[in-house]
């Protein structure tokens, strides 16, 4: 087994429902992504207007990135498998940044 789907064996373990692993490099998205913004299909979420080189490009934001895992969870899980999977990432080892998207409802991520 490859260290990848050693990585999505693991994310599935956790209660995850899906999980992939890019490249980090810059992607080439810069005219959408501008489009997009001044076309305010961003929903008034200023936030996304901010960093936009560091959007495009993940090795501005981690020195040193070479990977990014992604993983997804329902939109609407059985109750409670949210919680479990976002107690899992807390045993992960050290050195592996995460982003965690909480999704309608799942707030007792926020409480860890």
């Amino acid at each position: 087994m490859t260290f990848s789907e050693e990585i999505k064996q693991y994310a599935f373990s956790l209660g995850f429902d899906a999980c992939g692993i890019s490249k980090a490099e810059e992607s080439g998205e810069e005219a959408r992504y501008m489009k997009w913004v001044s076309e305010n299909n961003h929903a008034g979420m200023k936030y996304l207007e901010r960093n936009i080189s560091k959007r495009l490009d993940p090795r501005l934001l981690v020195e040193g990135a070479k990977s990014i895992i992604s993983v997804a969870l329902n939109y609407y899980p059985p109750t409670g498998s949210c919680l479990i999977a976002c107690r899992s990432l807390l045993t992960m080892p050290m050195g592996m940044i995460i982003t965690l998207w909480s999704v309608k409802n799942c707030y007792s991520c926020l409480n860890l």
